[in-house]
């Protein structure tokens, strides 16, 4: 009989945001490091308008499934597909205490959109460690399912 290792690893929170298109002759840019939608903008599009916002703190330890190990095709790795893979992972899993439901349900300041990144967008995270800020684990869940 096997037995079932339960990892507790870090979580922290990641969320898109986009610009409206107004009637301002010059749509607002960014850069990283801005405090912007709640926490810090760790990547940019080319047109910096656009990109990724991590919260400037984790969030707790959690496992990554919720109860049970249950597949939910969230195979997605790329940036940009961390809030489709959090979607699939607690559409099959169901709300729980676990990584990508904590995401899910979070609400900071005064933002409600966040997610549990994709492997790639965890790495950008991680390689913006030190403008991000306040990220104090070793390891940490992607929401890019790998069995």
């Amino acid at each position: 009989m096997r037995a079932l290792l339960v990892i507790t690893i870090s979580v922290v929170c990641s969320a898109f945001y986009a610009e409206k298109i107004t009637t301002v002759p010059k749509p607002e840019t960014h850069t990283i490091g801005e405090r912007f939608g709640g926490g810090v903008i760790f990547y940019l599009d080319s047109t910096r308008q656009h990109g990724l916002i991590a919260a400037t703190a984790d969030q707790k330890k959690a496992k990554w499934y919720n109860g049970s190990f249950v597949e939910t095709n969230a195979k997605g790795s790329a940036v940009g597909t961390g809030k489709e893979n959090t979607e699939a992972i607690v559409k099959a899993q169901g709300v729980g205490d676990y990584a990508a439901s904590i995401c899910d349900q979070l609400e900071l300041n005064g933002f409600d959109d966040w997610f549990l990144p994709s492997k790639d967008e965890l790495n950008l995270i991680r390689s913006k460690k030190a403008i991000v800020g306040g990220l104090t684990g070793t390891f940490y869940w992607t929401s890019t399912e790998y069995s």
